[in-house]
């Protein structure tokens, strides 16, 4: 008799499946998931009211994204080659650079926003709503686990690193 997978591969199996059927859905097809989601977070700063949104430095957009400054650069870079963004120097101290969305990037983003609520709605609709309340209370436990666990494995590898320096 075949032994059934344990929680924890189950796990891993679901969240796969999720990760691929995740891949193929896309709210801009001009943009790669990585660029969306850096002019995501840019756009968010107005929260879609057609204001200015908030304008960031290239440091600050790494660290919302937990993602590193030379990859989070090269991606503005390119968004910037594609009339996305823009990068303003600070008038009082020029060594800041401010990030923020072109008109374009603004209009591409309110349109890439309203396809992902449409597209997003249409998936929760098989779901009922106490379902989906209770989805959310288990993706925040389950990132919160998560965080602690990858948190605990950072804290160990940097006391690793710092008995490996002191030994040398």
């Amino acid at each position: 008799m075949e032994e059934s997978p344990s929680k924890a591969v189950r796990m891993f199996l679901a969240m796969d499946r999720m990760r691929r059927a995740w891949k193929g859905i896309n709210f801009c097809p001009e943009l790669n998931k990585s660029q969306f989601w850096t002019l995501f977070h840019l756009y968010r700063g107005s929260w879609g009211r057609g204001e200015s949104p908030d304008r960031m430095t290239l440091s600050a957009l790494a660290q919302i994204m937990q993602q590193s400054m030379p990859a989070v650069s090269q991606r503005i870079s390119r968004l910037e080659e594609m009339g996305y963004v823009t990068r303003v120097p600070d008038s009082q101290d020029k060594r800041i650079v401010w990030i923020s969305l072109s008109e374009p990037g603004r209009e591409e983003m309110k349109s890439a926003c309203a396809r992902m609520t449409e597209t997003m709605n249409s998936i929760l609709n098989v779901l009922g709503d106490d379902e989906i309340e209770f989805m959310f209370q288990i993706f925040c436990k389950l990132a919160d686990a998560m965080e602690t666990q990858r948190d605990a494995a950072d804290s160990r590898q940097a006391q690793n690193h710092e008995k490996e320096r002191k030994s040398c």
